[in-house]
């Protein structure tokens, strides 16, 4: 395999969903959804810059990896998420390290978040505890899930609705993922002020995007200058204050479009914005596509 190329930072590479065509031992539906048995071929005992959405989990054995610098642990029976656009190495794996991985190219992933309620918290649990160690019992039924998902790549090949078929099973072992993880985080780790704030700061993203667009507002309600809201957002994330509020509003849109039959001013005028014509610029800018461009996508 070639090498990966040279992410424009530094040394670190980036490893896009399209190389998953060339896996000697993969199922891929051509820049969707791919699954694998082996992550040799990733050349991840370097930094490798991720341009998909992974979820792994260990069958047996055990490996170190660090995500975004931080290590982790995987043994036998943990789920680890990877989101794009994080920074992986795996840095020593046992003789008998054996995963299963399903990878999401971007464009799955937006096709899949729609589909999920509270999608930003979503994103945020998995980012902050991107490792569940499952017990056996939900690992043997998960694992069961993952390999039902695997056969149904097997025995779809000619089926005209093959994309649905592996995309409503997906979403189903997402649920299902969800629903091992759901509950009470229990943790001795007190968290800084900045995961404190941000943590709040979401929280009113959520709530309030639809009425409240700017930086300020956000602040003003969290007792903070607008410049410290948005540098404790990237220093959490990478990504600064007004990015996480257009990208929820984006996402929110997307969702408005690709669910309901309201017309494009009728979505500009729910998400707040001063006229149409200003909703199609920003849509453009975060999607790439303009509303009614991406409405028929959807048909």
């Amino acid at each position: 395999m070639n090498d990966l190329p040279l992410h424009k930072n530094a040394n670190i590479r980036t490893a896009d969903f399209s190389m998953l065509n060339f896996l000697c031992q993969a199922n891929v539906l051509p820049d969707k959804i791919a699954m694998f048995s082996s992550l040799k071929e990733f050349g991840l005992e370097n930094y490798v810059k991720v341009q998909a959405a992974v979820l792994l989990l260990v069958k047996r054995g055990s490996v170190d990896v660090e995500l975004d610098l931080k290590t982790y642990h995987l043994e036998a029976g943990a789920l680890f998420v990877v989101f794009p656009e994080q920074v992986l190495r795996a840095k020593k794996a046992s003789e008998d390290f054996d995963p299963i991985c399903i990878a999401c190219s971007k464009n799955m992933i937006d096709e899949l978040i729609i589909r999920f309620d509270d999608n930003t918290r979503l994103i945020l649990r998995f980012r902050e505890n991107p490792l569940q160690q499952l017990d056996k019992g939900k690992f043997e039924q998960l694992n069961a899930s993952f390999e039902f998902l695997k056969k149904k790549f097997e025995t779809t090949e000619t089926n005209a609705c093959r994309l649905q078929v592996l995309k409503n099973h997906l979403i189903g072992l997402l649920y299902e993922c969800i629903g091992f993880v759901d509950e009470p985080l229990t943790t001795d780790v007190v968290k800084s002020r900045g995961q404190v704030l941000f943590a709040q700061f979401i929280d009113l993203v959520v709530e309030k995007h639809r009425e409240q667009h700017s930086v300020k507002y956000y602040a003003d309600e969290l007792g903070i200058t607008p410049k410290y809201l948005s540098a404790v957002a990237e220093e959490q994330t990478g990504k600064n204050a007004k990015r996480w509020i257009d990208e929820h509003i984006a996402l929110d849109a997307k969702v408005l479009l690709r669910s309901s039959s309201r017309d494009i001013q009728k979505v500009s005028k729910i998400l707040n914005f001063p006229d149409v014509s200003f909703f199609g610029k920003f849509f453009k800018r975060l999607v790439g596509v303009s509303p009614k461009a991406y409405r028929k996508t959807t048909d």
